[in-house]
């Protein structure tokens, strides 16, 4: 379930957090430890990115125009989760360069903090291989929605 900032702020979560993704964990997240195996937060990160990316704006179907593509992404587990357990991912644009913007993700179980990670997405023209400018109404919003820095 898809949650926007007013329904993230109903549930008690703090922050300036856009979107969030309500789920929870599955026997198929887990690792021989019974935990979240760490690579399923880099799949957990990447659906809630495309729905926040989708509602911004982006547009997926047509590959001749600008796309985003991920330079780097880094997670940083601070506790384990286990089968079972209801969780919220949620995500904002962090700070916004020329060809550039950072993601920031966290994974709260009860309102406390599980991952926290980022992503930093450069726009690119696929057929050149080159990165290209952030488009000028995604600047905007990601600046006036998200108060990513400059």
């Amino acid at each position: 379930m898809i949650l926007d900032r007013e329904q993230l702020a109903e549930v008690g979560m703090s922050g300036d957090w856009v979107m969030g993704l309500l789920d929870f964990v599955r026997y198929s997240d887990l690792d021989s430890y019974n935990h979240v195996n760490n690579k399923v937060y880099h799949a957990w990160f990447e659906n809630l990115r495309v729905c926040y990316m989708q509602e911004s704006g982006f547009d997926f179907s047509d590959q001749t125009t600008p796309m985003p593509v991920v330079r780097t992404a880094n997670i940083e587990y601070v506790a384990p989760m286990s089968m079972g357990e209801d969780y919220i991912t949620v995500i904002r644009c962090s700070k916004l360069g020329r060809t550039s913007f950072d993601l920031d993700y966290a994974v709260f179980v009860e309102g406390e903090i599980r991952a926290q990670g980022q992503t930093r997405i450069v726009m690119a023209d696929l057929e050149a291989s080159k990165p290209v400018p952030v488009a000028d109404d995604i600047r905007a919003l990601f600046i006036a929605r998200d108060k990513a820095a400059t």
